[in-house]
């Protein structure tokens, strides 16, 4: 499931900002509101040729930011986003609008928003989904996602309120909860005829590739009722690799194909399998299912080129072989995530997006998001027995007098290694010292509010006395990780605090070093101003400085020429 995999990636302050901004027609607004930079001026676009610059204006009005962040590719550990990708959005004339993510999983979570020619190649990973799916970030288009899922007035298997029913119904959405049970109980051919589909089997033909095919199908030595048995297990496990949106699977193949004069179609299935569709335009469409030694387009590995056998016996089926036959992209065929994920419990109506759950789930009141918190005390085993350790007033506070405390520390000046409440307290502030696992859950949990930017989550941590001195596995304080934390001004009180604005982190970068490296030229300008070394240097001994200066001169040119009114230049 594409999706925030934590709710502070896309926080609700984040999604109320950027869309009062998109109604008042500040996109750039709204971008910023949603972290995400704009890499472009329009008056840079208006000098291309080839740029359908009116276009490309009303296009960024309706940018949905915040939504285009929810959809984003994202790493299932963390849910950080995805490095090195970049995802086009969309086309005008030899241009594209892309969206450019992190170059480091665990960089700060900015996109840069940028208008490039569509043939540039970029070190990465291009995923071109929501080039496809413009409702993940055209506020105009949301509804699509509703049709896409198969509902016309409702989402199959939910009421409108979000309530499960019982499925199978007589309205258009029954039809598609009775294909989508069928593919669930293992029936894939019945839920393509159900769809509609004259599904006809070539695997087992003569001339056909059978590399790949289990040799039991083919055995003289078992009875035909057997090897029909064996036959329709490898055609349900051929159909099943790839579950299609069948009612709109049609529709989507035809656009596909008006460019072709042969009219065909070919998805992939597995284990070089396809599903070659045609007569599109007719009441049954027909699927014909054959097996080929042609590896997907998008494939990196080095496609084995069919014999002339193989080659000849596709152009009597096809009337041209399979590999001049167009591909319908992976992400047309199947079904959105979000039916999926709602339909087996792992995403709930209140997970998702605002402007996602109003097409969804219309009759639906929201539910306000729940309160940011750890948790205010923390059970630790120290010296046989379970102590309670408080984090209050901006420091942990341990249930031992200040004698003990001095005695520790003594132990601990003289080589002994700090346990319990002793450990809780010193490893807080310390990354060398190994922390009870309860604090370091708790440390985990805050560092993963810190990765993602929710900077009002932090600030509303502060308040309810989160020990601000608080260092991560490197070392990094809350001042080294201002560049990830947005939505909140936070270096004063990190200041007020008493953390040292150079103090190093494990590899010997102060804040400022980072503040180079990831932060926005008002960071480094705020820290100079708190008494920042500007000598500071990067752990290779280059001055950062200069690395800043360099960085920050494109940004500051394209906050320049941004004209002042949307359409202008």
């Amino acid at each position: 499931m594409r999706r925030p995999l934590s709710r502070h990636a896309v926080p609700a302050w984040m999604v109320e900002r950027a869309t009062r901004f998109r109604l008042a027609g500040d996109w750039r607004g709204a971008c910023a509101a949603a972290n995400i930079d704009i890499g472009f001026d329009l008056s840079w676009v208006a000098r291309r040729k080839g740029v359908d610059q009116a276009r490309l204006v009303d296009d960024l009005r309706h940018l949905a930011p915040d939504l285009l962040r929810w959809h984003l590719p994202r790493h299932g550990g963390t849910g950080l986003l995805s490095p090195h990708t970049w995802l086009p959005l969309a086309r005008y004339g030899d241009y594209e609008l892309s969206a450019h993510l992190p170059a480091h999983l665990r960089g700060p979570q900015r996109v840069t928003l940028q208008v490039e020619p569509g043939y540039l190649g970029h070190r990465g990973r291009r995923d071109d989904s929501l080039l496809h799916h413009r409702d993940r970030w055209d506020a105009r288009r949301t509804g699509e996602l509703l049709t896409r899922c198969g509902g016309v007035t409702r989402l199959p298997f939910f009421t409108t309120g979000g309530a499960r029913l019982t499925p199978g119904g007589d309205d258009p959405e029954g039809r598609i909860e009775r294909i989508l049970m069928l593919a669930d109980a293992g029936r894939h051919a019945e839920s393509w005829a159900a769809a509609g589909f004259d599904v006809e089997v070539r695997l087992f033909d003569p001339g056909w590739d059978r590399e790949r095919i289990d040799p039991a199908a083919f055995d003289p030595g078992r009875s035909p009722q057997e090897r029909e048995r064996i036959r329709r297990r490898i055609v349900e496990q051929s159909l099943a690799q790839t579950r299609p949106a069948l009612t709109v699977l049609a529709g989507r193949a035809r656009r596909i194909a008006e460019a072709d004069p042969a009219g065909l179609v070919r998805i992939y299935l597995r284990n070089h399998r396809w599903a070659v569709l045609d007569r599109l335009d007719g009441p049954r469409p027909r699927a014909r299912i054959v097996s080929s030694p042609v590896r997907p387009a998008d494939e990196a590995v080095p496609s084995r080129q069919p014999g002339e056998a193989v080659v000849r016996r596709e152009t009597a089926e096809f009337g041209l072989a399979l590999s001049r036959i167009p591909v319908l992209p992976r992400t047309l065929t199947d079904w959105p995530d979000e039916l999926a994920a709602l339909r087996s419990g792992r995403l709930e109506p209140d997970d998702l997006h605002p402007l996602v759950a109003a097409v969804l789930f219309p009759a639906r009141t929201p539910r306000a998001p729940a309160a940011t918190g750890l948790p205010r005390t923390v059970r630790v085993e120290c010296a046989g027995t379970t102590h309670q350790v408080a984090m209050r007033d901006g420091e942990i506070a341990v249930p031992h007098p200040p004698a003990e405390l001095d005695r520790e520390a003594m132990l601990r000046a003289l080589g002994g290694r700090a346990q319990g409440c002793f450990a809780a307290r010193l490893g807080w502030r310390r990354p060398d010292i190994r922390m009870p696992h309860r604090m370091r859950a708790v440390r985990a949990r805050l560092m993963r509010i810190v990765l993602h930017g929710d900077g009002p989550a932090v600030a509303a941590l502060l308040d309810a006395g989160l020990d601000p001195h608080v260092r991560d596995e490197d070392g990094r304080t809350l001042l080294h990780l201002l560049p990830w934390l947005s939505g909140a001004d936070l270096l004063p009180r990190l200041l007020a605090a008493g953390l040292d604005v150079d103090t190093p982190d494990a590899e010997g970068s102060a804040p400022f070093v980072h503040a180079c490296r990831h932060g926005p030229e008002a960071l480094v300008r705020q820290l100079l101003a708190a008494g920042a070394s500007a000598d500071a240097r990067d752990p290779k001994g280059y001055p950062v400085i200069i690395r800043a200066e360099y960085s920050h001169l494109w940004r500051r040119r394209v906050s320049a020429e941004q004209p002042r009114e949307v359409g202008t230049t």
